[in-house]
């Protein structure tokens, strides 16, 4: 799936000539805010726990939004135990006086851990809390995709972070498939009608196409495609859809760095459905997705054909999981456990593919000033 070198290896060739700053004997942080693209992707993206929301190309289209990204790897005795891409703004805008040297940090999905004895993990929680002094933080808000009640959740409290008042993320769960080296063994996963569903979608002509993301006139008309089918998906169910130019721009760059594949299913080689993927270190992750207008999924099945040649994809690629998205969102929070809750369809469809259900522990904060802190903390909830 990678190419494949050690963190040693990727950090020596990426840190020559770069800023280091000692935290104690044995912890420093490396500022990499400069490093080329692929060098930063190779630990924050490509590890086994990266994220592609922590990949350069993510970070560089939040500053076109008025935030600084900023990049450090934690070395804990001269090795790599995490990262982390931060975005930074000013707290009050240009304004001057006491309060204008503070800021605001967020770490999307960071930081990224290289390693997860406890020693290390304690590194990189110290790394972030230096960070916030360095920069001078008000707040600095992380959301790894660390899963709610484990060790690493407690290990954050330990080190100061608490709840925040807001979540970031739309969904806290996840519905992740297992990928299985053979067919055979993915088809055991599924639910007794699901292959039926997908062999449906194969005799009625259904066809799938992954794009290649590399290719310049391919992508922008791929991506302008997939938008239509997004926004007319988002009118019909009722979720919200960003201006059209930011999302194909955020698509286009993550697609560019290599963090993002696109695909498309439907009859005969049309486009009726498709879905965008991010790749998150061993993980494949749905992002977004859209049918088009008047597409008759309910008969082609096209959407079952889709993910199972997905999950088939992900599975030869290298990746060891496939994560299908949430199951609920923040005002219906939590993992179905029957009709009564508004996504149980959707939470079905997934398990019917072999998902399991996973939920990720909420934003958490670090305020080193605890006064600016709670300020900070109130606006967010009543804003």
């Amino acid at each position: 799936m990678w190419q494949r070198h050690s963190q040693e290896e990727r950090l020596s060739l990426a840190t020559r000539h770069t800023a280091r700053i000692d935290v104690s004997a044995a912890l420093h942080l490396v500022d990499a805010t400069g490093w080329e693209p692929s060098a930063w992707d190779d630990l924050a993206v490509r590890s086994p726990m990266g994220e592609a929301f922590q990949s350069h190309a993510w970070g560089e289209l939040k500053r076109g939004l008025g935030w600084t990204p900023l990049r450090y790897v934690f070395e804990l005795e001269d090795h790599p135990v995490a990262v982390v891409s931060i975005q930074e703004r000013p707290l009050l805008g240009r304004r001057a006086g006491p309060m204008g040297r503070y800021r605001i940090h967020y770490a999307p999905r960071g930081p990224i851990l290289l390693r997860t004895d406890p020693e290390a993990i304690q590194a990189a929680l110290t790394g972030l809390r230096r960070v916030a002094r360095v920069r001078h933080s008000a707040t600095l808000t992380v959301d790894p995709a660390w899963e709610e009640g484990s060790d690493l959740e407690a290990a954050l409290g330990r080190s100061g972070f608490h709840r925040a008042a807001r979540d970031v993320q739309v969904s806290r769960t996840a519905m992740i498939v297992p990928l299985q080296p053979s067919e055979a063994a993915q088809r055991e996963l599924l639910g007794h009608t699901t292959y039926a569903d997908v062999a449906r979608a194969m005799s009625l002509g259904v066809t799938t196409e992954r794009i290649d993301m590399s290719a310049d006139e391919a992508r922008e008309a791929a991506l302008a495609e997939f938008y239509e089918m997004h926004a007319a998906t988002g009118k019909r169910e009722g979720f919200i859809v960003r201006d059209r130019e930011y999302e194909l721009e955020q698509w286009r760059r993550l697609g560019q760095a290599q963090v993002a594949s696109l695909w498309f299913a439907g009859l005969a080689g049309a486009r009726d459905t498709g879905a965008l993927l991010l790749h998150s270190g061993s993980v494949l992750v749905y992002f977004a997705a859209g049918s088009r207008e008047g597409a008759d999924m309910r008969r082609t099945r096209a959407n079952h054909l889709l993910q199972w040649q997905i999950i088939r994809w992900a599975a030869e690629a290298g990746f060891t999981g496939y994560d299908m998205g949430g199951v609920d969102t923040q005002s219906a929070p939590g993992v179905p456990h029957d009709e009564s809750h508004p996504l149980w369809n959707l939470y079905l469809f997934k398990r019917r593919f072999g998902g399991r259900p996973v939920v990720r522990l909420h934003a958490q904060e670090y305020a080193q000033n605890a006064l600016l802190g709670t300020a900070w903390r109130l606006a967010r909830r009543f804003r």
